[in-house]
C-alpha cells in the first residue's frame, strides 16, 4: 500500500506544470512555517496582555482591512498576474513575523493582525489559483490533495519542533513563543526568493483583460457575474462560512491551554496527528472527488468535523484533544476537517471560468467584513462565560445554513468543469 501511495505521487509529480511544481516546494515550505506557530497566535497575544474581547476586536480590524482591500487585489490579479500579488502577500507575512518577533506588548501587534488576513488571502487562494488552472478538470481534486499531501510532509514536524522550542525558552509565553517568529520570518524570506526567481507566471492571466482598456471595479464585477449561475448562492454559502468560523476560530487555542489543560506538547502531537491523517486522506479522497462529485465527498466527511468538535467541547482529558487533530473542529482546519475542505474549495473555485477567477477571489474577499461582528460576538459570549457555546455555534450555523445551500447546487463534477 505504501509503495502503490508513493507510485501515486511520483507519477503526478512527474505530470504536473513546472509552475504547480514550484509552488508546490515554496507553499510547502510556508505551510512548515506556518504550522510552527499556528497554534500560539491567539496565547502569544494574550500572554502580551489582551483580554478575549480584546483578541476578538482584533480579528475584526483585520477583517475590515482585509474586506476592503479584496475587491482591488482580485482586478489586480486577473489584470496583472497571480505571481505578482503572491509576492506581495508573502512581502507581508514576513513584516508580519517581524513585528510579532519585535512586540512587547499586544498594542504593537494589531499592525500584525491587519497584515496577517491580507497575506494570508494573497497566498493560499492564489496558489490554489495556480493549481486549478494548471491542473486538468478531470484530475483537478486529486491534484488538490496532492498539493495538501505535499504541504504537510514538512509540516508534520513544525508543531514538534514549536514545542521543543516553548518548552526550551520558557513555556507557553510570551519568551518561549517569541523565537518561533523569528525562524518563520526567516523560513518566509527563502520562500520569497524561490518565487522571484522560479515560479513562471500563469500565461492565462496576462491576456484576460485588456490593460490599456480603463475599466472601472464595478464593471469588472458585473461583468463576473455575466452568465454565470448559482454565484448568489455560493456568495451566502461563503459568508456564512467566514462568520461561523470567526466566531470561534480566535478562542480555540485559549479553550485547549487555559480550559482544557493542554500543553506543548499535547498542542505538538495534535497537530502532528492532524497534518498525518491529512497527508495519507489527500490524494485518496480528491481522485475519488474525480471520480463521484465534490459534494458527495464533503458531505462524506464533514461530520466527522462535527465529531471533533465535540471532542473539543467535551473531553475529559486534554490528551483526548489528539483525537480533535485527527478529526478536525470547525474553526480549527486539522485532520479530516482539512480534507473535507478540498472538495469544497475546488468546487467554490470552478463555478466561474478561469479568466474571472481573480475577481471571484476579490468579490468573495469582500465578504471578510462578516467576520468582524463575528469576532466581537465571539469575544464577548467568551467574556460572559459562554464558551461551549462560542466553540458549537459554528457547527450550528453550518449545518442549518450551508448544507442545505449546498445541497441546491449542482455539482461542477456534474456540470462540466470550468
Amino acid at each position: 500500500m505504501k509503495l502503490n501511495f508513493l507510485k501515486i505521487i511520483i507519477y503526478f509529480l512527474r505530470s504536473l506544470d513546472k509552475r504547480f511544481k514550484v509552488m508546490l516546494i515554496a507553499i510547502g515550505l510556508y505551510s512548515w512555517a506556518s504550522n510552527l506557530t499556528s497554534k500560539y497566535n491567539q496565547l502569544y497575544i494574550t500572554a502580551l496582555g489582551a483580554n478575549p474581547l480584546e483578541l476578538g476586536s482584533l480579528n475584526s480590524v483585520g477583517g475590515i482591512v482585509n474586506s476592503i482591500i479584496s475587491a482591488p487585489i482580485g482586478s489586480f490579479v486577473d489584470r496583472y498576474g497571480v505571481k505578482k500579488a503572491i509576492i506581495m502577500g508573502l512581502i507581508l507575512s514576513a513584516i508580519v513575523s517581524t513585528i510579532y518577533s519585535c512586540a512587547t506588548n499586544w498594542l504593537m501587534i494589531i499592525p500584525a493582525i491587519i497584515l496577517t488576513q491580507v497575506s494570508f488571502r494573497m497566498i493560499i487562494p492564489l496558489t490554489d489559483i495556480i493549481f486549478i488552472e494548471t491542473s486538468r478538470p478531470k484530475s483537478r481534486a486529486q491534484a488538490m490533495g496532492l498539493s495538501r499531501t505535499v504541504w504537510a510532509i514538512p509540516s508534520i514536524l513544525a508543531p514538534m519542533i514549536a514545542a521543543i522550542i516553548v518548552s526550551t525558552f520558557g513555556g507557553i509565553n510570551d519568551k518561549g513563543i517569541r523565537p518561533l517568529y523569528v525562524l518563520q520570518l526567516i523560513s518566509t524570506l527563502l520562500i520569497i526568493s524561490l518565487i522571484i526567481f522560479m515560479l513562471e507566471e500563469p500565461h492565462i492571466q496576462h491576456n484576460v483583460i485588456n490593460k490599456s482598456r480603463r475599466i472601472t471595479i464595478i464593471r469588472d464585477f458585473r461583468e463576473l457575474f455575466k452568465g454565470e449561475k448559482w454565484l448568489r448562492e455560493w456568495i451566502i454559502i461563503m459568508s456564512l462560512w467566514r462568520f461561523g468560523a470567526s466566531i470561534a476560530m480566535p478562542f480555540i487555542p485559549l479553550w485547549m491551554v487555559n480550559v482544557k489543560g493542554a500543553d506543548p506538547y499535547i498542542l505538538g502531537i495534535m497537530s502532528t496527528a492532524g497534518l498525518i491523517t491529512s497527508a495519507l486522506l489527500q490524494i485518496p479522497m480528491g481522485t475519488l472527488a474525480d471520480k463521484i462529485g465534490r459534494k458527495k465527498i464533503f458531505f462524506l466527511l464533514r461530520p466527522f468535523s462535527y465529531l471533533g468538535t465535540l471532542f473539543l467541547v467535551f473531553a475529559p482529558d486534554p490528551k483526548l484533544l489528539i483525537l480533535v487533530g485527527i478529526l478536525g473542529a470547525l474553526g480549527l482546519m486539522d485532520g479530516l476537517a482539512s480534507v473535507s475542505f478540498i472538495p469544497f474549495i475546488t468546487m467554490y473555485w470552478e463555478t466561474v471560468p478561469a479568466e474571472k477567477r481573480g475577481r471571484w477571489f476579490g468579490f468573495t474577499g469582500i465578504l471578510n467584513v462578516l467576520t468582524v461582528p463575528a469576532s466581537i460576538i465571539g469575544g464577548l459570549l467568551w467574556q460572559i462565560g459562554l464558551k461551549e457555546f462560542v466553540l458549537l455555534l459554528p457547527v450550528l450555523i453550518e449545518i442549518l445554513g450551508i448544507v442545505p445551500l449546498l445541497i441546491r447546487i449542482p455539482d461542477t463534477l456534474d456540470l462540466g468543469m470550468k
